[in-house]
């Protein structure tokens, strides 16, 4: 007789479906130690923290869906039985995912919300990986097919779009239509994990209570290309950067110009043997009918190239050969465009007709020269393997959004084998922009990163943080951020002759300040942050002399006094009067709690920037 448990067999794997992922990824040589810390320190804050609302963030395109895969296999190995992947609304992009879900071996196979029992009974048992564009016709089906299911892991990826409540400012409004619906489907006893490489709306917003002391940091692989390289501080660029005035010539003419040198481009890396398929990106506007007008640039461009006899034929021929010396010997360069030019493939993204799947022909490029014409799809969630080019013309008319500016950098990603030989084409207004959202938001997340305590973003008068209309401005303090490091052992002497300038500039007594802190103590973000502005000579910054924090005051806490830190903030403006220079741009000051310790604070002076900071 067969006594065989066959409950215990159908649909059962094992519990080491994670650890099987993590293998498969390292017999492919991908590196996965940043896959496993993050993964650890998310069920650590939801085992051990019982944490119900936090953030994963990282970098734009840093390989977030393969960490989002092994993260499921986990879940599921420690019991979570319903597991919700939440998409930015986008069929290319649900079908993107779902492919590289199912592609992995996961156990159950991931499905869209559609494909689950229409009898909400028949979950019961079970274990379910879903699918779900973020819009409300289909997160209210959802919930309607997980009415009688609780406890739900809900894992929004691109947490910080369409997520955050848009009227968290209007108490006379209803919460905005997708947080309303994501917070029934939390309920009262799921878990949230926001998943983003711009988390600041979904501190600045409160959204869902994530706390933000939960955030867990998935920091980027080896291979990964992107800030640093392609925002450099000093004004040596690693790659083919083509500035242009926005206000000044034809911007067909660019655009042809631009795709030339894609062309190029491409012949030149087939000769030095890196013979793939290659993707171009032009994005000048949001608007779907300009969008049709850089289509039909792009076609026109590629259809005289691909006839002969055409009549702009030899026009454009000898362009594409002044290119071509650019790149190589011009007739081994112009003679492989010519040979392969009908090699293409052109996509309208965001168009008024959409076809489904066809953003994946230059996602992963299937065609050797790839074009992707677009607006707001192209700059959120759409992984563009192999980009060697992108022609980005898109500015705004008011502040810039550092959040929305930092996910259109498609060009961040896995491109070590190539970095060198990428091509920006950018008016020098919107580089200069860009550069500051994107410096800007690595000053904030290296805090974060340091344990310095609540996020501290920044905004000057051209780029803020994210949309105001996001911002909670119940709990956001716009004035006094302020910026806290590592506490260290005070000696009261020293640090008052080290703050007193005397006949020495600003990069004088940084020099002996960075001589007496580590950077965790004085972080080395913070310093290249300060050195940008600074010159020989400069008085730019303002040392104040150090002050007790809670030693003639019984208002604080035991605990603040203890940590030299508050959720109020320390540095009080007042502070600017007493110090050398009260009008300086920037200030330092350390607080010490009379116990023989003392933290370093940073504080910017004036309106052109500010900190914001969320005190909740």
């Amino acid at each position: 007789m067969n006594t065989t448990d066959w409950s215990a067999i159908v649909g059962k794997s094992g519990n080491d479906q994670y650890e099987q992922r993590i293998a498969a990824l390292k017999a492919k040589n991908i590196d996965t130690a940043s896959i496993e810390a993050t993964v650890t320190q998310t069920i650590q804050n939801l085992k051990e923290q019982a944490s119900r609302s936090f953030v994963i963030f990282g970098e734009p395109q840093s390989g977030k869906t393969e960490m989002m895969i092994a993260l499921n296999a986990k879940l599921l190995d420690e019991g979570y039985p319903i597991i919700i992947n939440l998409l930015t609304d986008s069929v290319d992009l649900l079908d993107q995912s779902l492919k590289r879900f199912r592609g992995s071996g996961l156990n159950p196979s991931p499905k869209q919300f559609n494909d689950l029992p229409s009898d909400p009974k028949r979950l019961r048992g079970q274990e379910w990986v879903v699918f779900c564009k973020k819009n409300a016709r289909d997160l209210e089906k959802l919930i309607e097919f997980l009415r009688l299911e609780k406890g739900l892991i809900v894992i929004d990826d691109e947490a910080d779009y369409a997520s955050p409540d848009g009227n968290v400012n209007k108490p006379e409004y209803e919460k905005t239509k997708i947080n309303k619906l994501i917070s029934t489907l939390i309920g009262d006893d799921g878990k949230y994990l926001g998943v983003t490489a711009t988390p600041a709306r979904l501190n600045l917003n409160n959204t869902f209570d994530n706390q933000s002391e939960r955030w867990v940091d998935f920091a980027p692989h080896p291979y990964y290309v992107g800030q640093d390289f392609f925002f450099p501080h000093s004004e040596q660029c690693g790659y083919r950067l083509h500035t242009f005035d926005a206000h000044e010539g034809n911007e067909r003419a660019e655009i042809q110009k631009a795709i030339l040198h894609f062309l190029c481009g491409v012949a030149e890396l087939h000769g030095l043997g890196k013979a793939q398929n290659y993707t171009m990106l032009v994005h000048t506007s949001g608007k779907k009918v300009e969008h049709a007008e850089d289509v039909e640039l792009i076609q026109s461009t590629l259809a005289t190239l691909s006839n002969a006899q055409s009549p702009g034929f030899e026009a454009l021929r000898k362009k594409l050969w002044n290119v071509a010396s650019e790149y190589g010997e011009a007739d081994n360069i112009g003679e492989f465009v010519l040979r392969n030019i009908r090699k293409n493939t052109l996509v309208e993204i965001n168009s008024r007709n959409p076809k489904p799947g066809k953003v994946a022909e230059i996602a992963n490029p299937t065609s050797l020269f790839s074009f992707g014409v677009g607006g707001n799809i192209i700059s959120r969630g759409v992984t563009f393997d192999n980009l060697l080019s992108m022609y980005f013309t898109r500015s705004v008319k008011g502040k810039f959004s550092q959040d929305t500016y930092i996910q259109r950098a498609r060009m961040f990603g896995t491109r070590e084998g190539y970095k060198e030989y990428f091509q920006l084409w950018i008016p020098e207004s919107v580089m200069g922009n860009w550069s500051k959202c994107f410096a800007f938001h690595k000053l904030a997340l290296e805090a974060l990163r340091s344990g310095a305590g609540a996020p501290v973003w920044l905004s000057d008068h051209k780029t803020t943080p994210t949309s105001p209309a996001s911002i909670d401005k119940s709990s956001v303090d716009f004035e006094g951020g302020e910026m806290s490091f590592a506490i260290f052992d005070f000696d009261e002497q020293r640090f008052e002759e080290l703050f007193q300038r005397k006949d020495r500039d600003d990069l004088a007594v940084l020099a002996d300040l960075y001589a007496a802190l580590n950077t965790d103590e004085f972080p080395q973000y913070v310093r290249n942050y300060l050195e940008q502005e600074l010159q020989p000579g400069s008085r730019l910054i303002s040392f104040h002399p150090p002050s007790g924090f809670g030693t003639a005051a019984s208002k604080y806490t035991e605990e603040e006094k203890r940590d030299i830190r508050r959720t109020k903030g320390i540095f009080a403006t007042n502070e600017y009067r007493r110090s050398e220079l009260p009008n300086a741009r920037h200030h330092l000051k350390v607080f010490h709690n009379g116990l023989g310790k003392a933290r370093l604070f940073y504080k910017i002076n004036g309106g052109a920037i500010k900190f914001i900071q969320n005190r909740k």
